[in-house]
């Protein structure tokens, strides 16, 4: 074959391989080497990088946005400066709205949109092959982490958990359990449903549940899990747990007295990041899922990444915050909004 010929069958090869967009994508955006060096790094030629990386964006692989009213490099700047305040790991954020118009209990359905996407890329490229990943359930930011999850490389060793059971009796969208599986089969990995109710009566009974063989081993892997994705809830969505028979009004009310602030996984928090779970004696119920405040101890020893994914509302403000005071996260995902929000009074 004519090497001319045999050089453009290359590059369309290489244009038409997605892993391949996505690596020069990162290499070029994330990491900032010039398509020069790219090129040479990647044994092709710099025009090759150019069109790769146009053809990424064709494809929505890259998207770039302009913040309004931002100066150039202030995300970064303002990434750097939360991140060092809050004592994050890594803090990731995408371009926020004003949220001066946005009810109370709202939010911004493009940020959200947003701040999934960038989760599902963060996924992406932090997940390795040995991990162990348990993940929240949530139909605002966890369906849409998967809805967006583009796989770069199969992950056939590395095991998926949920980290709490089923609320219900029926299934949803948003079940941890279902996400779990969806991430799962996305990366051929290994996964083990926990196939337990959420909600128990008291301590007793969730031990001697938990040593049941079908759920022994769900609930011993989700402790040993080095990566944890999870969401949070907001107080208002107390009401939408009554009216699903999932808690009774008396219980929310004794709750409400201690004013939460923010929910994970029915472990509820309040302003200063006190678990109220903890306090209330006796608390209305014992879950028998991942027990949230234990990942402050798992990230002070520095051997477990949790990820929170949150923002595009006025009340996650309050919410990220009360989390991060309660240690229970050590990465961050959000909109620069939210981060700038998070700043205040802090």
């Amino acid at each position: 074959m004519p090497e001319g010929i045999q050089g453009s069958t290359s590059e369309a090869r290489l244009l038409n391989d997605e892993r391949f967009l996505r690596k020069i994508s990162y290499m070029y955006y994330e990491e900032g080497h010039s398509q020069e060096a790219i090129a040479t790094m990647e044994y092709c030629s710099r025009p090759t990088i150019s069109k790769a990386l146009q053809k990424a964006k064709d494809r929505g692989i890259v998207r770039i946005s302009i913040v309004p009213d931002v100066r150039t490099g202030y995300l970064r700047n303002l990434s750097r400066e939360v991140r060092t305040q809050l004592g994050l790991e890594d803090l990731i954020l995408v371009a926020g709205r004003n949220m001066n118009a946005v009810a109370a209990h709202n939010q911004l359905d493009e940020v959200v949109t947003e701040i999934a996407s960038a989760a599902a890329d963060y996924l992406d490229q932090l997940l390795n092959d040995s991990d162990i990943l348990a993940i929240s359930g949530g139909r605002t930011f966890m369906r849409n982490v998967i809805r967006y999850l583009k796989p770069t490389r199969a992950l056939p060793h590395m095991q998926v958990v949920a980290t709490i059971g089923f609320v219900e009796s029926r299934t949803s969208f948003g079940d941890a359990n279902l996400i779990a599986y969806d991430l799962a089969e996305a990366y051929g990995a290994n996964h083990l449903w926990f196939p337990c109710p959420a909600f128990f009566p008291d301590e007793d009974l969730v031990e001697r549940t938990r040593q049941l063989p079908i759920i022994k081993d769900a609930y011993e892997m989700m402790t040993r899990a080095n990566v944890v994705v999870t969401g949070l809830w907001t107080p208002h969505t107390n009401q939408d747990m009554i009216k699903r028979g999932i808690l009774t009004s008396e219980q929310v009310t004794a709750i409400e007295a201690y004013r939460p602030v923010v929910d994970i996984n029915h472990w509820v928090f309040d302003a200063f990041g006190r678990c109220i779970n903890e306090t209330l004696k006796p608390f209305p119920y014992t879950l028998s899922g991942l027990e949230i405040p234990s990942l402050k101890e798992r990230i002070q020893r520095g051997n477990t990444k949790v990820i929170l994914v949150a923002g595009g509302g006025p009340s996650y403000v309050s919410a990220i915050r009360a989390t991060l005071r309660a240690g229970l996260a050590n990465i961050l995902i959000t909109d620069h909004i939210t981060a700038q929000l998070l700043l205040i009074d802090n």
